[in-house]
């Protein structure tokens, strides 16, 4: 049965039990030798151990038979009956338990001890203590069998939470996987049909395209795992890829970066780039006779790392006309969305072309490695 009371973890649970009672006995010991009646302290201390330690007994059985109520059906019927009985039970019971304490000491002190006269009778005492205990025994059974069922729902609520905390971050991991395995063909058909466009124009090209690719599908597979990389490596990535386009396009792109070096070791969403930059050079620069610019930017700025891939294209259409996002840039948006919920923004803005800004709450620097 799974305990309800949660005690501090620095301490063996039997002697956190124990503590808890010698405490109650240390506070009422005052009040008993302030009541007026006529007592030593080592009278009042001895009041106190049979009152308490009759208690603390007896409690092991309350929160036995709270425990096995809790754990069936929860139903007045089955919950009224058995508290009855167990008030009326522990009634008896404590005020047995106590004068038998109580008898016993006094028995072995008239045996060994001279000048000690014999204890009085059993029964009288237990039938005058379980007249005194009447009002305030039912009352004690109640507070034992309240603390037990608030500590147990206590317990099964931050259970609860954090099964509900491990159920979100499997949930999580599940969508980010599912995306990011959405992702990679995606990229890969459309490198892949850029290469077929050249084999027969450029059969040369089209092998130089295959090697880089190969490259560059050894760099997706070890990160595969990954979540989160270094900027760094994000960045190395997409030059690797802007090498495959630039092979592809020629003179036509153009690539400029602005990176500043304190935000290269900062940790990103693994291929949150990519998307970017392929529709920046698909429908921005590629579907141009002239070509244009692709400019990457990033920068740490009010506690966000600020991120912008901007192209000289056409830039997104007017008001009225279908916006097509694509599969990268949905993913992308549905990724970050699940990884920093609010936290985050993704912009689109024709700014003489079209301008994809990204700002990411910033994470925490990998410790293991040094910006390069």
């Amino acid at each position: 049965m799974k305990s309800a009371i949660a005690w501090p973890s620095f301490l063996p649970g039997w002697l956190r039990y124990v503590g808890v009672w010698i405490a109650l006995m240390i506070m009422c010991g005052p009040q008993t030798y302030w009541s007026g009646a006529p007592k030593t302290w080592s009278e009042v201390f001895w009041i106190q151990v049979l009152y308490w330690s009759s208690w603390a007994i007896l409690s092991l059985g309350i929160f036995w038979l709270c425990g096995r109520l809790y754990e069936g059906p929860h139903t007045w019927r089955r919950y009224v009956p058995a508290m009855f009985l167990g008030v009326l039970a522990v009634s008896l019971l404590h005020p047995v338990l106590e004068n038998s304490i109580k008898f016993l000491k006094e028995w072995i002190d008239w045996r060994f001890l001279s000048g000690v006269s014999a204890p009085a009778e059993f029964m009288p005492q237990v039938k005058a203590a379980v007249l005194r205990g009447s009002g305030t025994n039912p009352f004690m059974f109640a507070v034992m069998a309240i603390v037990w069922h608030a500590t147990r729902y206590s317990s099964d609520l931050r259970d609860k939470q954090l099964k509900t905390l491990a159920l979100e971050s499997r949930l999580r991991d599940a969508q980010l996987h599912a995306l990011r395995s959405q992702l990679n063909p995606h990229f890969l058909f459309n490198t892949l049909h850029s290469i077929a466009e050249l084999v027969h124009e450029d059969p040369d090209l089209a092998e130089q395209l295959v090697v880089r690719l190969g490259e560059l599908l050894r760099r997706v597979l070890e990160s595969s795992g990954q979540q989160e990389v270094m900027l760094s490596e994000e960045i190395e990535f997409i030059k690797a890829y802007l090498d495959i386009e630039q092979m592809r396009l020629g003179d036509r792109l153009q690539v400029a970066w602005n990176i500043e070096p304190d935000v290269l070791a900062l940790k990103v969403p693994s291929l949150v780039l990519q998307p970017l930059v392929e529709n920046a050079v698909q429908h921005g620069i590629a579907s141009s006779d002239q070509g244009g610019e692709l400019r990457i930017s990033a920068q740490r700025e009010n506690g966000f790392l600020h991120l912008e891939v901007r192209d000289s294209g056409p830039g997104m259409p007017q008001q009225g006309e279908s916006v097509n996002v694509g599969i990268g840039l949905s993913n992308t948006k549905a990724r970050l969305r699940t990884l920093f919920g609010e936290q985050h923004r993704l912009e689109l803005i024709n700014n003489h072309g079209l301008s994809v800004n990204l700002r990411l709450p910033l994470c925490r620097p990998a410790l293991s490695e040094k910006p390069s």
